[in-house]
């Protein structure tokens, strides 16, 4: 089976739940915390996700790759013109940064689109100090677990205390630094970026959906990305901003069940126009 077709089923048995759907809710990931500090954290008060949809990142944003090489994120933007997934943690994060980023893999290979060709990744870490070999090996990681290629694909970037705040502030992502442990607390949370730079979708926890995954680029690139089916699908499955996923849209199967609907009445009628001219012609004759 394709891997569209895998994320086709799952598209189609979201109608099937439509009844059950309103009282499903998904928990939303918490903020990971430094473990054997004292609880509760005072860094875990300033730990949240502001939406800022429709907002656009600041100009003028840049940050290094492990070699050094500068990489601009309006060069990155200007030149694919195609939506642009972004994460920020650190690649020394215990725990929570490697689950957000192996399940953004998962993701994408479920959805059947690749970075570098249906749209564009970035990494970048919120470490001032962080371990350039440590970027490296967990790009090399998350690569493999998507089938390989040339790094340019998803960059893993290093960022600095002005740079990498900045970003984070645009976006809503609030994070925090534990002087105790050495380590920092955020969310599990990862932003999708229209081509021009504005945010058009947030995608939480650990385990997002390839369907959530594919409709998200999709809709960020204003239906440049996916097929003619997907922007239909788009509008039946519309972002529920409670449960953080896309849902059914009854509206949208309304409408696209009245134009089937309409056609197949058109259709029948033109077919018996035609059977009774046969016939009229038939009784002249």
């Amino acid at each position: 089976m394709s891997s569209f077709g895998k994320w086709l089923g799952p598209a189609l048995g979201g109608l099937v739940a439509l009844s059950g759907a309103a009282q499903a809710s998904e928990r939303r990931e918490p903020p990971a915390f430094p473990s054997g500090a004292e609880q509760p954290l005072t860094a875990l008060q300033d730990v949240d996700v502001i939406e800022h949809l429709g907002d656009r990142i600041p100009a003028g944003l840049s940050f290094k790759d492990p070699a050094g090489a500068v990489v601009e994120l309006d060069a990155m933007l200007a030149q694919a013109r195609k939506p642009l997934l972004v994460t920020l943690g650190y690649y020394r994060c215990p725990m929570l940064c490697s689950l957000v980023l192996d399940g953004l893999a998962k993701a994408m290979k479920g959805s059947g689109l690749s970075p570098g060709k249906d749209f564009q990744a970035v990494s970048i870490s919120i470490d001032p100090n962080e371990d350039v070999k440590l970027a490296r090996e967990t790009q090399g990681r998350v690569l493999n677990s998507i089938g390989g290629g040339d790094p340019s694909r998803w960059p893993f970037l290093l960022g600095d205390a002005v740079g990498s705040r900045a970003l984070a502030d645009a976006v809503g992502f609030k994070y925090a630094y534990d002087k105790t442990s050495g380590l920092f607390a955020h969310a599990a949370v990862a932003f999708v970026l229209t081509p021009e730079g504005k945010v058009s979708r947030y995608l939480y926890g650990v385990d997002v959906l390839a369907r959530d995954f594919r409709l998200a680029m999709v809709e960020a690139g204003g239906g440049k990305v996916g097929t003619s089916f997907d922007r239909v699908l788009l509008s039946c499955f519309k972002y529920d901003p409670i449960n953080r996923r896309y849902g059914p849209y009854v509206m949208g199967f309304m409408r696209i069940g009245a134009g089937m609907a309409f056609v197949a009445l058109a259709t029948l009628l033109a077919i018996l126009w035609r059977k009774e001219l046969v016939m009229r012609r038939r009784r002249l004759a």
